[in-house]
């Protein structure tokens, strides 16, 4: 059994606010995420980033360290030789 319960509108106060909670939308997805604010018409919500997939790696990322890595490689031939 869940331990989480659906609280309507008008029954959340500042003790909901900034702990994680599930939202369930009328179209019938689920969103986890934080409450920031509450106010009389409804609630500012921060819903969690969904995670990025495993294996893929950011090319913005990983080019920046060619520049760093080729002049050193250049080199290392005529440091191992003298």
């Amino acid at each position: 059994m869940s331990s989480l319960q659906y609280l309507p509108h008008h029954q959340l106060s500042a003790k909901h606010i900034g702990k994680p909670m599930k939202l369930v939308l009328k179209n019938g997805k689920v969103i986890y995420g934080t409450i920031q604010t509450l106010h009389q018409k409804g609630i500012v919500f921060i819903p969690v980033q969904a995670e990025k997939k495993k294996g893929k790696v950011d090319a913005q990322r990983f080019f920046p360290l060619f520049p760093i890595f080729i002049p050193f490689l250049f080199f290392l031939p005529f440091l191992i030789c003298f």
